[in-house]
């Protein structure tokens, strides 16, 4: 059984309470992967999707603080930011990390292991 999946962009939030993820710059393709793989699991708690790209990095920087998973654009055009989110413990990437990709090990490949990636969350969230 699915719960509610809420997106929210720049400028907005949600008082809610939910795993909260952010999508930071992902490609319609990226975006469409981490979309597949909720349809694919299942879960009962709240999903709250932050979803931006490098327009909004103030924005960016406040949901990061309230996230439990980022998912980022390693492709992304601002270096600079994909540099600071291969920084956190919680940050896992699609595509090619360049230089960082060999230190990071959190990149995904698959649908498959967005899947786990996303389910190993939503089972280790509490209220």
């Amino acid at each position: 059984m699915h719960s509610q999946t809420l997106v929210v962009t720049p400028p907005d939030d949600v008082l809610l309470d939910g795993i909260r993820f952010l999508l930071f710059d992902l490609t319609p393709e990226q975006t469409q992967i981490v979309s597949d793989s909720l349809r694919d699991i299942d879960y009962q708690e709240r999903i709250i999707l932050y979803h931006c790209d490098t327009s909004n990095a103030n924005w960016m920087f406040d949901k990061k603080l309230k996230s439990d998973l980022i998912i980022f654009n390693a492709e992304s055009s601002n270096e600079l930011l994909v540099g600071y989110l291969s920084a956190h413990a919680n940050a896992h990437y699609i595509g090619t990390l360049r230089s960082l990709d060999a230190v990071t090990g959190r990149a995904i490949y698959t649908i498959d292991q967005c899947k786990q990636l996303l389910m190993n969350c939503i089972e280790n969230y509490e209220i």
